[in-house]
């Protein structure tokens, strides 16, 4: 089963279809290995899902309305998650997990990017281009990417839009949203459940505990926006359409 909170936090997974690239360098593929997942990615998909028409409207969040082309790409990257679990989305109960997870998703994207919108954040034009022209590094040609683009039923237009979208959206989470502090206890009592628990002796607690806290830190990062999106969702208005 998915885990309940494992992509409801992951921002514009649509963009994963494309192998989009963050600014972050330690969080980059290499370059040919880039190139191969989106590739990969964007080959002609067989779904088991029962996925609506890329313009059909699937939720309206406070008047604005989510097309199916948004949907079924995060719940494509959910089907395959189940798949590698080796689990079939054609399974009711997986299915409708399926389902709830992609809309989570993208409704708790489009509450943040809204309130993003209200408080002013706004993404620079050259921030955009560098993303994209990163994208479009990735294939052999211009005329590669349209075709991969027509295939996951986006335009150019669209990609550049959801890459605008992202960068608003993380640095509104950047800004506005305050994560916890790891404390050292914390480290260490991760360190010793992981130690106990490996069936081969554990490297040195100095050796692991800058990762360890990172992931820490990276959970309750996760966690404080989730708590954000339901603090949104409180006083929202949210219909969803299938």
């Amino acid at each position: 089963m998915i885990k309940k909170m494992k992509f409801a936090l992951a921002p514009f997974l649509l963009l994963l279809t494309l192998g989009a690239c963050s600014d972050n360098e330690d969080a980059q593929p290499k370059e040919d290995e880039a190139a191969k997942s989106a590739e990969e990615a964007t080959e002609e998909q067989q779904t088991e899902l029962d996925l609506p028409a890329e313009k059909d409207v699937v939720v309206v969040v406070n008047e604005e309305e989510i097309l199916g082309n948004v949907y079924n790409s995060v719940a494509r990257q959910l089907e395959t998650t189940l798949a590698a679990d080796g689990k079939k989305a054609s399974e009711p109960e997986n299915a409708e997990l399926v389902k709830e997870q992609a809309i989570t998703v993208i409704v708790g994207n489009k509450l943040i990017l809204q309130d993003a919108e209200e408080k002013g954040y706004k993404a620079e034009d050259a921030a955009v281009e560098e993303r994209l022209e990163s994208l479009k590094g990735q294939f052999e040609d211009e005329e590669a990417m349209n075709e991969a683009l027509e295939r996951t039923g986006f335009t150019l237009e669209d990609m550049e839009s959801q890459l605008r979208d992202q960068i608003v959206y993380e640095q509104y989470v950047a800004e506005e949203v305050k994560a916890g502090e790891v404390t050292d206890e914390e480290v260490k009592e991760a360190y010793d459940g992981f130690a106990s628990s490996s069936e081969q002796e554990a490297p040195a607690y100095e050796e692991m505990e800058p990762t360890i806290r990172q992931s820490l830190e990276q959970q309750n990062t996760q966690q404080a926006v989730y708590d954000r999106i339901e603090e949104l969702k409180a006083k929202a208005e949210i219909d969803v359409k299938i």
